[in-house]
């Protein structure tokens, strides 16, 4: 028997196209340094076609790991090669990154420098991107990083970083360190190993990754930008700042100057005195949701992963519609992996605020590490929606504000978090609804909120006014 969605007209490619004049083109432009070669799009210098990798040590990044592989998958130009390392993960890395085609997951122990050592060999391209499990790069990061270096004429580089979720403070010092880099980048090469972008065969002949080190990351940009030009790029990488939720923005900051004084001199032996975790932090930050009362103050927080069962305290939570020009809104199947409602239709994207963050931002940071979606109009729609119901003895007691989104880009679904998605017409959706039909309980309810509200048509139909001037 079919489920409802199979019975539904839209089709599910989320292919998007504008109108223009009288003919249509794709909503990507290519910039001059990228051309097509059959169905791909492939970076072009002077004729020539630059092949690039992506490597990812990962150890104990189930939480973190689709994220990434899902804004590598978005690439505006397409990675031939894309290499998760494992360092021996113990819960669902490997399981979650063998979901995404065209993903190759070798293994190699610890430490991490050995990890990015055997990514580096088994690459084949001309440039090797190294990324860890918790970056999410802009959909034209590939492509603008590797153009910066050939107009640039570097070897290796680095990116800007710019920390998520992020607080004033901990973006001060991210702005602190990156102007830094900046400045250091000709005489005093330096970055960080959430990124590192360099022309593999200048790698290998360079000697690679050394595995006798804990900071073999800062060793290597030191001892390559020394022999070769290396030089900080323009573009930003967004990283987690997780291990600053961790130890806290004074400790981080001791710690780095230590390591900056150590960097300086070249000591990076002796800089292996201050520890570095490599695989543990998503079990010691757990992430947190925020407690609040009746009327929405914070009163507290909890660990998400403990916080729904048979007695939730009520909490904050969010809700996303997401639209496309045509007004067609998209659906997910829940993840198998879901705690509650397990492989039900529901809503776009849905999520919990972390202390500390608007409902908007969290809003953002989901819709990115769900669907890969980085540009969005956004709009809270229903303020101050009340949800509460029981799945198999475990509760969600929620203040829920619902969003409606409108985006241009196509959805690449993360499989640690979605199984499926659908684009169907609002009209369907609400009969749907109507029926009680396989969508979660929260969804149900907030179609019908939606339905009521003005604000909702009133930007539905703004929608369709862009749509037709477009």
């Amino acid at each position: 028997m079919e489920s409802w969605p199979d019975r539904l007209s839209s089709d599910t490619t989320g292919s998007l196209t504008w109108k223009v004049g009288r003919g249509r083109k794709s909503l990507l432009v290519l910039p001059d340094h990228q051309r097509t070669r059959g169905s791909r799009r492939v970076l072009c210098f002077g004729g020539e076609i630059v092949t690039v990798s992506v490597v990812i040590p990962a150890l104990n990044e189930e939480l973190t790991i689709g994220g990434v592989l899902s804004a590598v998958a978005r690439q505006t130009t397409q990675v031939d090669e894309v290499i998760v390392v494992d360092g021996g993960s113990v819960d669902s890395t490997v399981a979650v990154a063998e979901k995404f085609p065209n993903v190759r997951v070798i293994h190699a122990a610890p430490p991490v420098g050995r990890q990015r050592q055997i990514g580096l060999e088994s690459s084949k391209g001309d440039f090797v991107v190294f990324l860890d499990a918790d970056t999410l790069p802009e959909e034209n990061f590939v492509a603008a990083c590797i153009e910066e270096m050939r107009r640039r004429r570097l070897d290796i580089a680095c990116p800007w970083y710019k920390p998520f979720p992020s607080s004033p403070a901990i973006g001060a010092v991210y702005s602190a360190f990156n102007l830094i880099f900046f400045a250091l980048q000709k005489v005093l090469p330096s970055g960080a190993g959430s990124c590192i972008i360099v022309k593999r065969n200048f790698a290998l002949e360079a000697g690679g990754f050394r595995d006798d080190l804990v900071y073999e990351d800062i060793e290597f940009i030191r001892r390559l930008g020394r022999r070769g030009r290396f030089g900080t790029l323009s573009v930003q990488l967004k990283v987690s700042d997780r291990r600053f939720r961790k130890y806290g923005v004074p400790r981080m900051l001791a710690h780095y100057a230590a390591l900056s004084a150590f960097f300086t001199f070249g000591l990076f032996k002796q800089a292996q005195v201050l520890k570095y975790e490599f695989g543990t932090y998503d079990r010691a930050v757990p992430e947190l949701v925020v407690l609040v009362d009746e009327y929405d103050n914070p009163i507290g927080t909890a660990q998400k992963s403990t916080v729904h069962g048979s007695h939730t305290p009520l909490h904050r939570a969010f809700s996303v519609f997401l639209f496309d020009r045509s007004n067609r809104v998209l659906l997910q199947r829940r993840s198998a992996r879901k705690a509650t409602w397990p492989l039900w239709w529901s809503n776009s994207c849905c999520g919990h605020p972390l202390p500390g963050e608007s409902t908007e931002a969290a809003a953002r940071r989901r819709l990115e590490q769900e669907l890969g979606i980085s540009k969005a109009e956004l709009w809270t729609v229903v303020p101050h929606y009340r949800y509460r119901a029981d799945y198999a003895g475990k509760v969600e007691n929620e203040i829920c504000p619902v969003l409606v989104a409108f985006t241009d880009q196509t959805p690449k679904p993360n499989p640690a978090e979605v199984e499926e998605i659908r684009w169907v017409n609002w009209e369907e959706l609400v009969l749907a609804a109507d029926e009680n039909s396989e969508l979660t309980p929260w969804c149900v309810e907030e179609v019908r909120l939606l339905e009521r509200s003005q604000r909702f048509y009133e930007l539905l139909n703004g929608n369709r006014k862009r749509l037709s001037l477009g």
